[in-house]
């Protein structure tokens, strides 16, 4: 019997021995998709198509919001430097700037409209849509105020100050930097006002590189230089209020990407200002090119001036080979523009003037194409915009006519009710039926009167058929070949005022203004003469083309890197 029951007990563990406990089934989840807002803004600067594409797909599995997705679309599309790519940037983000999600009404609200700013910012800054930058910057800087954010409103002030540098105000924009930098380094010590000064600083930098301001674009070097000198020997006096830099780790990269900016704009500065000052252009140099950030690609391209001025041309054109590397079949663009005029440069600096004459024709060439390129994009947009303009004033007239139709069954039925009611009311309620027939017409007129208002109030998109008859008299008769010819000619002839002239250039001109587009078609004009006419004197075709010798000798240097006899000479 005993022997029963413990062969009994044996029996019945290893039963249970053989009943393996199974781990309850996982419930896949939407976020184990390779589909994700994350993986997308991992890859979106070096692959952007393919981030574009993965964003495609994760709004079609549900993965993301329409908000999210168009905002992610939009920082793409902003990270290039291409016009089209920028323009759908900033269509984006003016749509997003209507969505709910952006109007302010709570901290998430708040969060995601700065956001789209600083988008539409960057767009607008790399179009060179200097207008539309400053005011979406004043814009930002107000929103950051009004919600306690001070530091963060003072960066936007330095990008106001830099803006305005750019639409014509260089001493005003000048006076708004110095004054945000001044405002940012009294206060006490901050990660975060460290990193906005600096930021602030880097703008001033390359406001004084573009007018030769070199001395200044070293002082600003080395104040940067000895701010983060001053946080790495004493980091625990500097109070750590950024959400940007938050860890040591984030910190000491931080430190190394800004000094090493901050070496390379020394090496500029010295390197451009004057010969004797190369030995100090190459010390920088050398400090920059040993850092991290000097062997990326972006940062061999920020060296390039430098290596420019000192004649380092075999730098220049590797980095050149590289970013033709990535280019890849699509020639049509800046960058290989001045891949183009690099090796033009290169060709003329070692003395190969046939080569650098035909490089520098194929630049112009490319200049030319990208020129008509623009301008067919902008006509795209401007269709694209007249017909939703077009759509929109169509249902507001069906609505309206849907209002009015309504409008006039309720009179005819009231007329009816009011005619039945006479047969059977009394006169004292005739008369009260007079009345009401009174301010039922009252209310016609009214409605009548508001629909009329409503569709004068709807007003087409302003054409660019202004432009096109400006810019054909322009060309057809050369009006550009007049050395005296003025805005104010332009003005009077077509009736229109000085400000209406300028915003028709900014919008279809390629942003250029008057006098830039102006002085285009005479170095096209003269570019054609001189390989035309190889007998005319120089200063000759300066003066048919409206340039005087001087002006004209300047102007065709800035533009092709050479004089123009130097280009009959080679060509």
């Amino acid at each position: 019997m005993r022997r029963l029951i413990v062969l009994s007990c044996m029996i019945l563990a290893l039963a249970g021995c053989g009943r393996v406990k199974k781990a309850p089934a996982r419930i896949p989840q939407a976020t184990d998709s390779l589909y994700t807002a994350q993986a997308a803004m991992k890859i979106y600067g070096t692959e952007p198509e393919q981030a574009l594409a993965i964003i495609d797909s994760a709004l079609t599995i549900g993965n993301v919001s329409s908000f999210r997705a168009d905002f992610i679309r939009a920082l793409i599309y902003a990270n290039s430097v291409e016009k089209p790519q920028l323009n759908k940037a900033i269509d984006l983000c003016r749509d997003l700037l209507q969505h709910d999600s952006t109007q302010v009404v709570d901290t998430p609200t708040f969060k995601n409209r700065n956001n789209v700013l600083g988008v539409m910012m960057d767009a607008c800054r790399k179009k060179s849509d200097d207008e539309r930058w400053l005011r979406y910057a004043i814009e930002r800087a107000e929103l950051s105020r009004a919600h306690g954010m001070e530091t963060e409103a003072l960066r936007m002030e330095a990008e106001i100050g830099a803006a305005l540098t750019r639409v014509g105000r260089r001493d005003e924009g000048l006076i708004k930097l110095e004054q945000t930098i001044r405002a940012l380094d009294e206060v006490g010590l901050s990660v975060d006002r460290m990193d906005a000064g600096i930021v602030a600083r880097k703008l001033r930098i390359q406001v004084f590189e573009q007018n030769g301001r070199f001395q200044d674009m070293i002082s600003d070097a080395q104040a940067i230089i000895r701010k983060l000198e001053d946080y790495n020997n004493r980091p625990s006096a500097y109070a750590h209020d950024s959400f940007r830099l938050q860890d040591e780790s984030t910190m000491g990269r931080y430190c190394a990407f800004y000094q090493a900016q901050a070496w390379c704009f020394l090496a500029r500065a010295y390197a451009q200002m004057n010969p004797q000052d190369a030995i100090q252009a190459g010390k920088y140099l050398y400090l920059y090119e040993a850092s991290p950030y000097g062997h990326t690609y972006g940062g061999r391209e920020m060296a390039t001036p430098a290596w420019k001025a000192l004649g380092q041309w075999d730098k220049l054109l590797a980095v050149d080979a590289e970013i033709e590397s990535h280019l890849g079949t699509d020639t049509l663009t800046a960058a290989y523009a001045n891949i183009l005029k690099d090796r033009a440069d290169v060709a003329k600096a070692k003395g190969q003037y046939r080569q650098s004459v035909s490089l520098m024709e194929r630049y112009v060439r490319l200049m030319e194409q990208r020129h008509e390129q623009h301008h067919l994009s902008d006509a795209q947009e401007y269709a694209a915009r007249y017909h939703a303009m077009e759509q929109e004033q169509k249902i507001r007239q069906a609505e309206n006519e849907s209002r009015i139709k309504d409008a006039v069954i309720a009179v005819i039925i009231a007329i009816l009710l009011i005619i039945t009611s006479f047969s059977i009311h009394s006169v004292r309620q005739r008369h009260a039926i007079g009345e009401k027939n009174r301010v039922l017409a009252r209310m016609i007129n009214e409605q009548s009167n508001a629909n009329e208002t409503i569709q004068q109030a709807v007003t087409p998109l302003p054409d660019k058929r202004l432009f096109d008859l400006i810019d054909g008299a322009i060309r057809r008769e050369k009006l550009y070949t007049n050395v005296n010819l003025q805005r104010q000619d332009i003005i009077d002839r077509f009736d229109i005022n000085r400000h209406a002239l300028n915003d028709l250039f900014s919008a279809y001109a390629d942003g250029q203004s008057f006098t830039s587009y102006i002085n285009s078609l005479r170095l096209q004009e003269a570019l054609h003469l001189i390989r035309k006419e190889p007998d005319t004197p120089v200063s000759a075709i300066a003066e048919a083309v409206g340039f005087t010798p001087a002006n004209f000798r300047e102007q065709f240097k800035r533009e092709f890197g050479m004089t123009p006899t130097e280009y009959r000479q080679n060509a």
